[in-house]
């Protein structure tokens, strides 16, 4: 039974909820500009397909640095070190000349961004009562989408390169010092410092609410193997990271430049908008059965796209629609599988385990995205398909042999050292 702490809700709820949304919100408009800036700078296709590489590469990276760090100083303060490099890379964006400036001060917000982002996934789980644990962390990682529509956003009210790149440096500029502000507010995670044996100072944060109650769960569940948490985790993050990106983040460059904005604004404002009404419901559906019906239905609809590339070429009303659909279903697997790979761990190590699988699901995408700039459409598309294809698998997978660790069940039942 769930204690009064478990319970309850207070301002530092509220507080961290903010916090964590717009970090999300800001790692998606970072991770957008790589391919927004295609128009920015005339190359030939293999440095266009560099810049479409970018983006994981870097995520990865700073995912590698700030997991292990997050379990070794906490959530709390492994969110301060981003900051500088927020300012500093916006900076250098606005007064960039060239594609080798425009990749050196990408590659710092990146790396900035994939660390943030990598401890939110990690502390989301750790800062809210168990029975709204699913549905806000679904909620916060929507906020993604947020980021993609500011970004396109401020893209297409540009028409001027330079105009662009000040727009987008100058909004991180001014979100910086609110983040810094938003940060000092929240406590450390509870959750971390009884993993760690911080007892005292358990103690003197008693009222502050920031997680389940110590004493909420007297029994445990048996997860799966390491192993397989770690190969269903990189399966199903490798196939969202490479079969969204190869649609709504680098078809526009390879394929229909004129489009690549647009592609981002409207996946941006379909996913947000669903992913709202998803995360609503988040507590009371099942992950294992989310997780394998988005799957199956994105590789259909995948499928599709690739079968009827004669007829929306000609017709684009029809690919929007069927790109709506795509949107809708893909949003609603990142948000489930986002949350999956980043739950199912103890506390101590949480922070190091997402970092490795987010390993795998990068950097899986890399030689896929980069080798995708040479084939043709049709068969691009089809690649796609089967790349979901295989997430689908792992889902199916997970179904079968994995745990429930939505509907309000708390991450303290697989243990928290």
């Amino acid at each position: 039974m769930a204690s009064a702490i478990e319970e309850s809700w207070s301002k530092t709820h509220t507080i961290a909820f903010i916090v964590f949304s717009l970090s999300t919100t800001v790692e998606a408009y970072i991770y957008s500009i790589s391919y927004l800036a295609t128009g920015w700078v005339i190359t030939p296709r293999y440095l266009t397909a560099l810049l479409m590489i970018w983006p994981p590469l870097w995520l990865l990276i700073g995912g590698v640095i700030a997991g292990p760090l997050s379990d070794a100083l906490g959530r709390r303060r492994t969110l301060y070190l981003t900051l500088l490099m927020y300012i500093a890379g916006a900076v250098g964006l606005m007064i960039s000349q060239g594609y080798v400036m425009l990749l050196v001060f990408l590659s710092l917000l990146l790396l900035a961004t994939g660390g943030e982002y990598n401890t939110v996934m990690t502390a989301a789980h750790e800062y809210f009562p168990s029975r709204l644990r699913s549905r806000l962390v679904f909620l916060i990682l929507n906020f993604t989408n947020l980021g993609g529509v500011l970004a396109a956003s401020l893209t297409l009210l540009n028409v001027n390169p330079m105009m662009q790149r000040a727009a987008l440096g100058a909004t991180l500029i001014i979100i910086a010092p609110l983040l810094y502000v938003l940060r000092r507010m929240i406590p450390e995670s509870t959750l971390w410092l009884e993993a760690v044996g911080k007892v005292n100072e358990i103690n003197n944060m008693a009222n502050s609410n920031t997680s389940n109650s110590p004493y909420e769960y007297a029994v445990r569940i048996r997860l799966p193997p390491t192993w397989l948490r770690i190969m269903v985790g990189g399966l199903i993050g490798w196939a969202y990271t490479a079969g969204f990106s190869l649609l709504a983040l680098t078809l526009g460059p390879y394929f229909l430049p004129s489009l690549t904005n647009w592609l981002i604004l409207v996946f941006s404002i379909v996913a947000l908008a669903s992913g709202v009404i998803i995360g609503l419901f988040a507590d009371s559906v099942s992950r294992k059965v989310m997780l394998a019906t988005s799957s199956l239905g994105l590789t259909l609809i995948t499928l599709i796209l690739a079968l009827t590339t004669n007829i929306w070429m000609r017709n684009l009303g029809v690919f929007w629609g069927l790109f709506a659909v795509f949107s809708i279903l893909i949003n609603a697997y990142f948000l489930t599988e986002d949350t999956l790979k980043s739950e199912y761990w103890r506390v101590i190590r949480r922070g190091t385990y997402t970092a490795l699988v987010r390993v795998i699901s990068l950097g899986g995408s890399i030689p896929v995205l980069f080798a995708s700039a040479y084939i043709p459409m049709k068969l691009y598309l089809l690649v796609d398909s089967i790349i979901l294809g295989v997430g689908a698998a792992a889902s199916i997978i997970w179904y079968i042999v994995g745990v429930e660790t939505g509907k309000g069940i708390s991450v303290r039942i697989w243990g928290v050292a």
